[in-house]
């Protein structure tokens, strides 16, 4: 069932110059249930003369179609100017109405302006499906108030007879009105403020339940919140190129661009705690030019296994000399950061390395472990003030001691390039 929801003004139903609004929806739309909104004086001509239903009814007849189901509702509303009183009393009324196909129509010519404010408001917030109709004047310009019968003095019959539209193939002066959708508006920037705040799982729940978001964006987000967990398929496929291709070959990497993601939104104990792994693994990067793997630590299935080799590391005088207070003897004990910083002072032949190892060391001394191992605050001032470093110079050094280990991992995709999901956020938004 089609059905038109109709506020009544003084061009209804009829005027001199033909069709009022609402009865020139109904001569071309043909909807089989009417719903007239009436303010309390439209109330009044109702009671005197029926102009509007029976209008309705003399439309049909001459139509030549089953009567249409007209509901009369009656407003208590005087202040007829006023656009946030009907805001309510229609969401209300159209909330209310299921038409059995298509979207509920909607006159906005009719009414008072303040009545047709509310239905183009209620039509941009998107949670009714309404197709709002203008219809244009038969002068297809602006009326003169001496085009409209005073209501007081109303002939309907005799109007009826004068209607210049009653012919069956009269001009339809019907507009759809096309509305901003702000609900939908307002959805894709909450979506683009979680993108750029990095919440890309609930960025994907809202796009998600939004037809408007294109399918790329949308694999794109879901793409973003998969890289941020070092999970690269689906960041593979999605972004390609140097400035923003998955460094699948350095996973190190791609843990230190998370890390400035956690830094950017303020995560700072979650930085600091996120610490270690990296650093660990950057020192066995630094130190593999001057002392590979095999010669202080055991391997299995090709693999090291992070734990020392005693016999090796027994048969190097040097090495055993730097070891000896980090207890490698320990049966299965693992190598400690605390080994790979001595190592790394020992071996490595850069004197602006070691500065980093061991500035990133004390951090991790002095403030990491601590974190992870104990409640306590974690403001950002407490972090650096026991630091003796800020969380930026942090992460600065651990890219600038990634870029210094030189490995083959660099060789193939460049140097580290602080800002990634900055990047990654432009090419989402660039698609929403």
């Amino acid at each position: 069932m089609s059905v038109l929801f109709s506020p009544i003004g003084t061009a209804d139903p009829i005027t001199q110059l033909g069709d009022g609004p609402m009865l020139h929806i109904l001569r071309h739309r043909k909807p089989e249930k009417v719903i007239l909104y009436l303010s309390p004086a439209m109330i009044a001509f109702e009671a005197e003369d029926h102009r509007y239903t029976r209008a309705i009814e003399l439309l049909y007849e001459q139509l030549g179609i089953s009567p249409a189901e007209v509901t009369v509702v009656h407003s208590v509303h005087e202040e007829v100017f006023r656009f946030d009183l009907f805001i309510n009393d229609f969401e209300e009324i159209l909330s209310g109405i299921e038409p059995a196909e298509g979207p509920l129509l909607v006159n906005v010519s009719s009414g008072t302006a303040g009545m047709s404010q509310a239905l183009v408001a209620l039509g941009s917030f998107g949670r009714i499906d309404l197709e709002l109709l203008q219809v244009l004047t038969p002068k297809k310009g602006i009326n003169s108030r001496f085009d409209r019968e005073s209501p007081e003095e109303y002939d309907l019959d005799f109007l009826w007879e004068l209607d210049s539209e009653i012919e069956s193939n009269a001009e339809s002066r019907i507009v759809r009105v096309v509305t901003p959708n702000f609900a939908q508006r307002l959805m894709q920037e909450n979506i683009i403020t979680l993108v750029k705040g990095y919440e890309y799982e609930a960025a994907v729940e809202f796009a998600n339940q939004m037809d408007c978001i294109s399918l790329e964006a949308k694999r794109k987000i879901e793409a973003a919140a998969a890289r941020l967990n070092l999970d690269g398929n689906l960041p593979a496929q999605v972004f390609s190129g140097k400035s923003l291709g998955f460094k699948r070959n350095d996973l190190v990497l791609e843990y230190l661009y998370m890390m400035e993601v956690r830094l950017k939104q303020g995560h700072w104990a979650e930085f600091v705690r996120a610490l270690t792994p990296a650093f660990t693994e950057l020192m066995r990067r630094v130190l593999a030019p001057y002392l590979p793997d095999r010669k202080y630590q055991t391997f299995k299935n090709g693999e090291p296994t992070g734990k020392y080799d005693v016999n090796a590391i027994d048969d190097d005088p040097r090495l055993a000399q730097v070891l000896y207070r980090c207890h490698y003897h320990n049966k299965d004990a693992y190598i400690t950061n605390d080994a790979y910083c001595r190592l790394v002072g020992e071996y490595c032949e850069t004197d602006r390395t070691i500065d980093l190892v061991n500035a990133l060391r004390k951090v991790e001394w002095k403030s990491r472990n601590s974190l992870a191992h104990s409640l306590r605050s974690s403001s950002r001032s407490s972090i650096e003030r026991e630091c003796g470093m800020t969380l930026r110079e942090i992460m600065d050094s651990l890219f600038e001691l990634h870029d210094a280990a030189g490995d083959d991992c660099l060789e193939f995709h460049g140097p580290a390039e602080p800002g990634l999901y900055d990047r990654v956020n432009e090419s989402i938004i660039s698609c929403i």
